[in-house]
């Protein structure tokens, strides 16, 4: 998916209603968001998937944007359902839903102009919906390039639980050679460092300590 570029030159409002005006009305609802999708760790910038999807949980469009979105992100984001859905024909819809985020403002009074009717929702279901969908198979497409592992080698988790159990929804670990610390494994949650050593000298030793260290942090936190 290309990432939208943005033009600080343009009128939103007038561009946007000038553009759909014509456009015939269906009595039908739409949800539409901005979310974050997740950033790898080497990214230094957060990019957002807009989604336009209708009552029935159709993508009606789509794009991607670098860093917070825009009111002009919004109108692109619609005018594509609205003249180039990616199902369905050319259309208004009667019923928009969104977030109430402070930079849609300005495209509220067009939207109405449309005749479409605005309602600012916390929570948009469809939309959720159709997010969830999409990393799912971003997921699933970069799955399909890795290397599988052997029998023995995806053995590991029987032989580390815990390590298994911590990078499978708690943090991620780091093992290996640090300048000034010498060979150190740790394991690293959203607050910092849970569990470190630095006595082990080869990934045996390493992956053995971080289990027994893991396993007493799931005790004491009464995880199973």
């Amino acid at each position: 998916m290309s990432v939208a570029k943005r033009s600080k030159k343009t009128n939103t409002a007038v561009v946007f209603v000038a553009g759909v005006k014509s456009l015939g009305q269906d009595d039908q609802t739409w949800e539409t968001d901005f979310r974050a999708l997740p950033k790898p760790m080497m990214q230094s910038g957060t990019q957002y998937l807009g989604l336009v999807v209708s009552k029935n949980g159709l993508v009606l469009a789509q794009s991607q944007v670098d860093g917070r979105p825009k009111a002009i992100d919004l109108s692109a984001l619609l005018a594509a359902a609205m003249l180039r859905p990616l199902v369905g024909k050319a259309r208004r819809p009667s019923r928009l839903h969104v977030r109430g985020h402070r930079q849609w403002h300005e495209l509220l009074p067009p939207l109405v102009e449309l005749g479409i009717q605005v309602s600012i929702r916390q929570e948009l279901s469809k939309a959720k919906v159709a997010f969830k969908r999409h990393l799912e198979q971003l997921r699933a497409a970069r799955r399909a390039a890795m290397v599988k592992p052997s029998e023995k080698q995806a053995g590991v988790e029987k032989l580390f639980p815990a390590v298994a159990k911590w990078v499978q929804g708690w943090g991620h670990i780091e093992i290996g050679e640090q300048e000034g610390f010498g060979f150190t494994v740790r394991a690293i949650d959203y607050g910092g460092v849970v569990f470190e050593d630095d006595k082990a000298e080869t990934l045996a030793e390493a992956m053995t300590a971080l289990e027994h260290g893991l396993a007493e942090y799931f005790e004491q936190d009464g995880s199973e």
